[in-house]
């Protein structure tokens, strides 16, 4: 030490309020937030496009089904729905409805033939599996099972006997013709009255190709309206 000079001591300065520096933190927790944050980043895209794909196949199911849609069937879409909820209806016409067996039902008788009672085939008539021949006054059966078959008649008489009787033609039979149903009546020229009806029904057993027809003698119709003169048959 040199002469004159004074050495002095260190002195050092201590904070006792300061505290040391947190430790980093160790590198497993850091790399496995960051694995949860990318995980569940993944999971929500994967969400979001389901989402968005779920979206465009329910857009296009509707649209194929509303473009697909007979317009004579019931819409599926929304708009079209409440078009039809205010157009009205159609209303149903009279004769719609098919009978659920074989029948005719013809009125109005025209002329006759020969005796044979012609037919009119007009609004009020019913052919459903029964042929009707205009030509011969011939109905035509086309199933074979028990049928009842009716006629009636509004005639003025023409003499004192006069028959109404329903024929039966079938290939059973060849050439013939064979009565169902017959009235005869008498009348006699004393009796005041000049216009009568005859009214006929039974049932029989009829097969395919078989044919009924009318036939009046002695009588001419009188044609007042067509629930007057009347002939059919129906299955039983």
């Amino acid at each position: 030490m040199a002469p004159g000079k004074v050495s002095y001591p260190s002195v050092f300065v201590v904070d006792s309020k300061m505290r040391p520096p947190p430790l980093p933190p160790k590198p497993g927790r850091r790399q496995r937030k960051d694995v949860i944050q990318t995980l569940l980043v993944i999971l929500v895209c994967v969400a979001l496009c389901g989402m968005a794909v779920e979206a465009c196949f329910i857009y296009h199911l509707f649209t194929s089904k509303e473009n697909s849609t007979h317009p004579d069937e019931p819409q599926i879409g929304m708009r079209k729905q409440e078009k039809e909820h205010d157009v009205a209806p159609p209303k149903k016409t009279l004769g719609e409805m098919k009978p659920s067996k074989p029948m005719a039902q013809l009125t109005t008788g025209q002329k006759t033939v020969n005796g044979v009672v012609l037919w009119h085939e007009n609004h009020q008539s019913v052919l459903h599996h029964v042929k009707h021949k205009a030509n011969e006054g011939k109905l035509i059966i086309e199933k074979e099972g028990y049928y009842f078959v009716y006629s009636k008649i509004n005639f003025r008489e023409d003499n004192i006997i006069f028959t109404h009787s329903v024929l039966w033609v079938t290939h059973r039979y060849v050439g013939m013709e064979i009565p169902l149903l017959q009235s005869s009546r008498l009348h006699s020229k004393l009796w005041l009255r000049t216009t009568d009806n005859s009214y006929l029904s039974g049932v029989f057993h009829l097969y395919k190709g078989d044919a009924v027809f009318v036939r009046v003698k002695n009588c001419t119709l009188v044609l007042s309206n067509a629930a007057e003169n009347y002939f059919g048959v129906f299955m039983v």
